[in-house]
Formats: structure tokens, sequence, C-alpha cells
């Protein structure tokens, strides 16, 4: 297995900063849980939580864009989004 080239904490939170505004800037209702290091070798992963409405419109954006932060960068960040309605079904852990 090869290793990760170092990162900057401070450009990773950019980066992270910049999937939540996406968010953000579709609707101010968001909640989000943030894990560094991410699952595996991820350098973070990024759940968000949003109204079920926006879920299907939010997650392609900010799949893409996490997607094209990688291919630039290398920083590899999982991101998901998830329905309030689905996180109260799951009984899922209540998001900052």
């Amino acid at each position: 297995m090869k290793s990760k080239k170092n990162i900057s904490k401070k450009r990773l939170q950019q980066h992270i900063d910049e999937l939540v505004a996406i968010a953000k800037s579709v609707t101010p209702d968001v909640k989000v849980d943030i894990q560094v290091p991410g699952y595996e070798d991820q350098h973070a992963w990024v759940e968000i939580c949003v109204p079920d409405e926006m879920e299907e419109q939010l997650y392609d954006r900010i799949s893409q864009r996490a997607h094209d932060i990688f291919i630039d960068t290398g920083y590899d960040i999982g991101a998901l989004v998830y329905e309030k309605s689905q996180l109260q079904e799951n009984g899922a852990a209540t998001l900052a």
C-alpha cells in the first residue's frame, strides 16, 4: 500500500468548508458531521443532513465537487448527503 502525500490541515479544512458551503447555498437548514481522518485511507468524511426535498440535488453537486477536489489536489474527502427523515428512521445520532 502506498502512502498518501503529506496534507495541509488548513487546506483540508478549506475543502471541507467548501463542501458545506455548497449545501448551505441551497438551504440554510444543514447539519454536518465531520470525521478527520475519514474511513480507511480518506483524509476526511463529511455527512450532511438536509431537508428531504434537497437530498438528490445536493448529493450530485457535493459528490461531484468532492471528486473534483480529489482529482485536482489529491485530497480524498468522502461526502454523503442524508435526508432528515432518513436519519430519524434509522435512529442515527443527531448531527451538529
